[in-house]
C-alpha cells in the first residue's frame, strides 16, 4: 500500500513513468483499476501481445499469476497491449500524460527481443521533458514507433493462378510432408479463389502405388 501511494504522488509530478510486470500492476492499482487471480497464469517465453491500436502481435516473456482488469479502467487511461490466447490485459497508457506500464517483460534478452523499443520510446518523453520540448503524447509515440511501415512496398494485386513446384522428398516420410502442405496451401489459396496448380514428383509414389 505504501509503494501504492508513493506512486499517486509520483503521478502529481506528471514525470514520465513505465512499468513492467509487477511495476505495471502497482502502477495500474495506483491509477484506479481493479487486479484479479488468474486460472493458470502466463509463463514463458513465447506469449503473444497484440498492440491495440495497430493490431501487431509480438512474442514477449511473461511470469506472472494476477492481471489487471481492463473493462475496469479508470478514464482517460486505455489497453495498451492484450494476450492474443486469453484476452488478457498486456498493458495500460494514460491518454494524455506520460504513463504507460506492460505486463510482460520487455528487457528479457534471454526470450523474445520483440519490444525493446519501449525503452526508447520511455527514453525519449525523459529526454523531452528535460529539456523542456513539447512532446507527443506516449500514446502517439508508441504507436508511431510500432506500426509497420515495410521498406518495399506491399503487392496489393492478387494472382488469379499459382504454381506450386515441389522438389520432391528423399525418403517416403519427406514426400509426405509435402503432400500435407501442398494440400494445405491449395485448400488456403482456394478461399481466396486462386486457382493452384501443384507439382509434386514424389518418389513415394512409385514406392507406394505398386
Amino acid at each position: 500500500q505504501v509503494i501504492i501511494e508513493n506512486i499517486r504522488e509520483v503521478f502529481k509530478q506528471k514525470k514520465p513513468i513505465f512499468g513492467i510486470c509487477l511495476g505495471h500492476q502497482l502502477l495500474s492499482i495506483a491509477a484506479g483499476c481493479v487486479t484479479y487471480k488468474m486460472r493458470y497464469g502466463n509463463r514463458g517465453h513465447n506469449q503473444p501481445a497484440t498492440h491495440r491500436v495497430t493490431g501487431r502481435c509480438y512474442m514477449t516473456s511473461q511470469n506472472h499469476g494476477f492481471c489487471v482488469d481492463a473493462a475496469q479502467l479508470p478514464s482517460d487511461w486505455e489497453v495498451l497491449f492484450t494476450n492474443a490466447n486469453d484476452n488478457s490485459n498486456e498493458g495500460l497508457v494514460h491518454s494524455v500524460l506520460p504513463y504507460f506500464s506492460v505486463q510482460f517483460h520487455p528487457e528479457h534478452t534471454a526470450g523474445p527481443e520483440d519490444l525493446e523499443c519501449l525503452f526508447d520510446v520511455f527514453l525519449e518523453s525523459v529526454k523531452d521533458q528535460i529539456n523542456n520540448r513539447s512532446c507527443i503524447t506516449i500514446k502517439d509515440r508508441l504507436t508511431e514507433r510500432l506500426v509497420y511501415r515495410p521498406a518495399v512496398p506491399i503487392v496489393t494485386k492478387q494472382p488469379k493462378k499459382i504454381l506450386i513446384l515441389g522438389s520432391g522428398g528423399l525418403s517416403i516420410g519427406q514426400a509426405g510432408e509435402f503432400d500435407y502442405s501442398g494440400s494445405q496451401a491449395i485448400k488456403a489459396l482456394k478461399e481466396e479463389s486462386i486457382q493452384t496448380l501443384l507439382i509434386n514428383p514424389n518418389i513415394a509414389t512409385v514406392q507406394t502405388s505398386k
